[in-house]
């Protein structure tokens, strides 16, 4: 039977995420210029951009599509960071996707969404699926990397039309920054447990 996890420690920080994502979508029009990702601004200095703009919806479907989003990965993932770890992985993830797509991908000038996060979550949640030999990560890591490159070197799948408002580059350096953080975590723990 599987076991879903509903403890507090769990179930808060993944609605303290989804009330924030709700929150930054009700600012009015002059907040959402001000924290919106706008790679000329963020040059010029105005840094924040990096993470608030990741934050922001314009359209309250694509608010809702990441608030399941935020839900989908908290069912499958809460458990490899209980409690606030959870927020603090989710804060570094928003980071680390923000900073690549700002230094690997010139070409997004605009972006908005927390799509590129969701990404990130799910490969960092793969691979600690992986380290605990829970063999579903392995095919979760190997078709997000896959799709994630394909979008990037070759053009998003499916409908063109439907997709041509999507940040491939945010996708693919969230799986990175997903990646790269998991690794980190897993290496911290292995140099822990040596040293014990």
């Amino acid at each position: 039977m599987i076991q879903l996890p509903l403890e507090r420690q769990y179930l808060v920080p993944a609605a303290v995420m989804s009330l924030l994502l709700v929150f930054f979508y009700l600012l009015p029009a002059n907040l959402h210029e001000a924290l919106s990702y706008q790679r000329e601004l963020i040059a010029e200095g105005q840094w924040w951009r990096i993470m608030t703009g990741q934050l922001l919806h314009f359209e309250w479907r694509h608010l809702l599509l990441n608030v399941a989003g935020i839900w989908v990965m908290f069912l499958l993932f809460a458990e490899h960071a209980p409690a606030w770890r959870y927020a603090y992985v989710v804060i570094a993830l928003t980071v680390l996707t923000g900073i690549g797509v700002y230094w690997l991908a010139p070409e997004l000038q605009y972006y908005v969404g927390f799509s590129g996060v969701l990404y990130a979550i799910f490969a960092w949640g793969a691979c600690h699926d992986i380290r605990q030999r829970i063999k579903l990560g392995y095919l979760l890591l190997f078709g997000l990397v896959l799709k994630v490159s394909w979008e990037q070197f070759f053009g998003p799948l499916g409908n063109q039309a439907a997709t041509e408002s999507l940040a491939v580059a945010a996708h693919f350096y969230g799986v990175l920054s997903g990646i790269t953080v998991a690794l980190i975590q897993i290496s911290v723990a292995s140099q822990q447990r040596k040293h014990h």
